[in-house]
């Protein structure tokens, strides 16, 4: 009698640890962006969040998803500009209830022992000194360049679209970039760039950070010069990392913990290390020193943009 007593007391034991493991699970689901889901569930088990959510699923439409928790995508809201700009977005660290989490910034690479490119060399088409080094078959090089150079202040860019059709349009005129620029690809810019010309190229932080070369160790990060005159300036991003709370506002209260653990610069460091990108807190660790160096340019800037390609 007494064995069959131990054998209830130990299934209710049972039951009631699972009834108390089902309650401490949340029925909140992280909607991710398609292509990231492998990196956020690898995240997720790095970084060990105060609550687990029901689900990670895949979110790949527009608009808001139906049940709560949090949309960590690129592209919370429509695009509908040629550019997105984000005013003190590295002290605000928020923009309409999303919070930034990491970010990929467009840098000026080069060797350490070359000079910092200057904004005579970048703004006339008439050449100078070095080699300006850019992928011309990759769009996106193609626009970001043209981005910088139709940009009338930091953070001011026109409207019309056939002012920016026309730059892309004239970008290798001149001799700003070397003969045949605009038939590189990516491993033509990394072999000249590696070599013994003095020179510089504009990319993502990430294809620097993707680029499998230990000999890299001998680049340095900097920013974009700024037209002459212009004492604030401006960081493109080529994506920028956000989470945003969905819910009513007492399903949003309960993910207060979640979201805390997301702005924490320890959490934003495993996002930015399994990106390849660098964290949006102020005091998170950057990677190596062209992320710290992409880091610190970030913290400064007034003004963050992306370009919608």
């Amino acid at each position: 009698m007494k064995s069959k007593w131990n054998v209830v007391f130990c299934v209710l034991c049972i039951s009631m640890v699972f009834a108390v493991s089902g309650c401490a699970k949340s029925k909140a689901v992280w909607y991710v962006q398609k292509g990231y889901e492998r990196t956020w569930n690898q995240i997720l088990r790095t970084g060990k969040p105060p609550v687990a959510f029901r689900d990670v699923q895949v979110w790949d439409e527009i608009g808001i998803p139906p049940d709560h928790g949090f949309l960590i995508t690129t592209a919370p809201w429509e695009k509908t500009n040629k550019v997105d700009v984000y005013p003190n977005l590295s002290y605000t660290l928020e923009y309409s209830g999303a919070a930034v989490l990491a970010l990929d910034p467009w840098m000026i690479f080069r060797k350490h022992i070359n000079p910092g490119l200057t904004a005579n060399r970048v703004y006339p088409d008439t050449g100078g000194d070095g080699f300006l080094l850019i992928p011309g078959k990759d769009t996106r090089y193609t626009q970001a360049w043209t981005a910088r150079l139709v940009q009338k202040s930091p953070g001011e860019f026109p409207a019309d679209d056939a002012v920016w059709q026309n730059c892309e349009n004239n970008l290798f005129k001149g001799s700003r970039f070397p003969n045949g620029a605009n038939s590189y690809n990516w491993q033509d810019v990394l072999f000249r760039l590696m070599g013994s010309e003095r020179a510089w190229v504009y990319a993502p932080l990430s294809a620097i950070r993707d680029y499998r070369n230990p000999q890299k160790a001998v680049l340095e990060a900097t920013a974009f010069p700024e037209i002459p005159g212009n004492k604030q300036y401006s960081l493109h991003a080529d994506k920028i990392l956000w989470a945003l709370p969905i819910g009513t506002d007492r399903e949003k209260s309960k993910l207060a913990p979640v979201l805390k653990w997301l702005k924490n610069p320890a959490t934003q460091t495993v996002i930015a290390d399994a990106l390849g990108w660098i964290p949006a807190d102020p005091y998170g660790t950057p990677f190596d020193p062209v992320s710290l160096s992409s880091h610190r340019n970030w913290l400064t800037a007034k003004y963050i943009y992306v370009v919608n390609y």
